[in-house]
């Protein structure tokens, strides 16, 4: 009895593990380019939806991947009538009635029945348009018949996507070859921090519209002919995170990856060792004398991690000693007031007193300084700074940067370069 309990167990983890999609780590970072001959070809899934409402069934080739920083997917897909229903551009909910893919993620894989705020919905077509939904609208929970609680958030989403196509679009005459999907998007836009095992919830749907007409005099309820829609999970309705499939991150780095990311990236190989050796020289000499960027005539002193000392127990350095050990978060006044065992109105008090700010000012002006020194000696470029400095969106990060030095962080590269 105990050993046919055990093969049923293991029968069990078994099926577990095979159901389990996988979103692989990637040694080699694939160009965001509308092409897969970058990717790992065993890391790729094949999926052929089972319904038959449209006129020729698709087939896809898909594949996740991760590195540090980013999500990545790729969504290969055969179709041999390429239609755009919508007539619509990014942003629109209608570009689900175009050919082309949606991919759902739990990102903290604790949502139940609806979607919750930690949880997204990035919509991609053949065409070309974007429409990212987030969940956990606050409003439409409340709305009895509003099914899955979520609101456009695209114009604040940044990620990197592609498509590329093969074919012509609404032309029923001729056989197409199909689409390719690929995109992008930076952990900290999802809120993530990556982590070897961490599961999700994903869900990916395959839209096929085989058939053009108008479809803007139709009633909601209309139904639209050739027109078929279905998750990987053979489901129709995707908007409902208990339907979503598992998912966890597999692999991690190999030594060498890591060396050479860390190390050599923007340079030659050869060269890496002795640029090292260098860099060592000059970060020694630089730990002397406080970094100075002039700009407009005007001098900002930028703060490094050694500008604090240990011992430094006065509120300013405790909460400029903790902001900098936590640059990658998203810290909130409250936050820093918790850590120093302060009300928010005595931090906001005291700070006035000894600093002549705000605890957000506070915040937002070492992270910009810190910002600031990575701008003039790093190889990072704007959106990599935003997103290590706890910035979802680099263009909000470009604003509140000029605000506070005058100028976009580019320019402030530039002229720091030419001084």
């Amino acid at each position: 009895m105990k050993k046919l309990a055990l093969q049923l167990v293991f029968v069990l983890l078994g099926h577990w593990a095979c159901a389990q999609l996988p979103i692989h780590y990637l040694d080699e970072l694939p160009t965001i380019d509308g092409q897969s001959n970058e990717w790992p070809q065993e890391f790729f899934r094949r999926y052929r939806p089972q319904s038959r409402l449209a006129k020729s069934t698709n087939e896809m080739r898909y594949a996740l991947g991760f590195d540090e920083l980013f999500l990545y997917g790729i969504f290969e897909v055969k179709d041999a009538h390429l239609t755009n229903l919508a007539n619509d551009k990014s942003g629109s909910p209608r570009i689900t009635f175009n050919d082309g893919m949606e991919f759902y993620i739990d990102t903290q894989n604790n949502s139940k029945a609806l979607m919750e705020d930690d949880d997204y919905q990035l919509i991609i077509d053949a065409m070309g348009n974007l429409t990212v939904f987030r969940g956990g609208d606050k409003f439409l929970i409340k709305v009895n018949e509003s099914k899955v609680p979520k609101d456009t958030m695209t114009s604040h989403f940044v990620m990197d996507y592609q498509v590329a196509r093969k074919g012509t679009v609404n032309d029923e005459t001729d056989q197409d070859e199909g689409y390719l999907i690929e995109f992008r998007v930076a952990w900290a836009a999802l809120g993530v921090r990556p982590q070897m095992q961490k599961r999700f919830k994903v869900d990916i749907c395959l839209n096929d519209a085989d058939h053009y007409l108008d479809i803007r005099p139709l009633d909601e309820e209309a139904s639209i002919p050739f027109y078929d829609y279905e998750s990987i999970s053979g489901g129709k309705d995707f908007g409902f995170p208990t339907t979503w499939q598992a998912a966890a991150l597999v692999g991690e780095a190999t030594w060498w990856t890591g060396f050479r990311r860390t190390f050599t990236k923007g340079i030659g190989v050869g060269l890496g060792i002795i640029l090292i050796v260098i860099a060592f020289g000059i970060w020694q000499w630089k730990r002397r004398f406080p970094t100075v960027v002039t700009v407009e005539e005007k001098v900002y002193r930028v703060i490094a991690p050694t500008d604090v000392a240990a011992d430094d127990a006065t509120l300013v350095g405790k909460a400029e000693r903790f902001v900098l050990q936590n640059l990658q978060q998203e810290l909130s006044p409250s936050d820093l007031a918790e850590h120093l065992n302060l009300s928010l109105r005595q931090l906001q008090r005291q700070l006035r007193e000894e600093a002549d700010m705000t605890p957000t000012d506070f915040i937002r002006k070492i992270k910009l300084e810190k910002a600031a020194l990575w701008l003039v000696s790093s190889p990072k470029n704007v959106a990599e700074i935003a997103y290590e400095l706890g910035f979802s969106d680099p263009a909000y990060f470009s604003r509140i940067f000029k605000k506070h030095f005058g100028q976009t962080p580019s320019e402030f590269q530039e002229n720091a370069q030419k001084s």
